[in-house]
């Protein structure tokens, strides 16, 4: 079985991102309440606001676990309370996309299945992707998607 979850280390830098945009948030908002002057405390709270949802968005809704075994693949949103199993043979193709940078490789693999629906891993955010990676490439390797 194998089981791919988000890595510590991602769900840690985004909370910790996402409590500092908070408070700076708050802080913002109650300099405005305070004193209304200064049009730069708005613009400082817009953006703070919009970066606070985007981080609250990554970290809640795009939380998923994926469980492989005996040839189906479950995917559980826990915070959208969605839950499918998806059988290999169910898989319309897939693809991984590597971007290399200075000094690491970046790769995504986006499962892509019949049914219209599809999930993306990556080795930075996801744990056991190389896993994912060899099980998807030995069961269904006529289904990539070449670039």
């Amino acid at each position: 079985m194998i089981i791919s979850k988000p890595k510590r280390n991602t769900l840690f830098v985004l909370v910790v991102f996402s409590t500092i945009c908070t408070i700076g948030s708050i802080y913002f908002m109650r300099q405005i309440l305070a004193e209304p002057q200064g049009t730069w405390r708005y613009v400082a709270l817009v953006v703070l606001l919009i970066s606070t949802s985007l981080l609250y968005y990554k970290l809640l809704f795009n939380y998923k676990v994926i469980k492989i075994h005996h040839d189906q693949v479950h995917i559980y949103f826990p915070f959208r309370l969605f839950k499918t199993v998806q059988p290999i043979k169910n898989l319309g193709a897939w693809q991984e996309t590597i971007i290399h940078t200075n000094s690491t490789e970046f790769k995504q693999l986006k499962l892509v299945f019949k049914d219209k629906g599809y999930v993306k891993l990556s080795n930075k955010e996801n744990s056991e992707y190389q896993k994912v990676y060899h099980y998807i490439r030995r069961k269904a390797p006529k289904k990539e998607v070449k670039e």
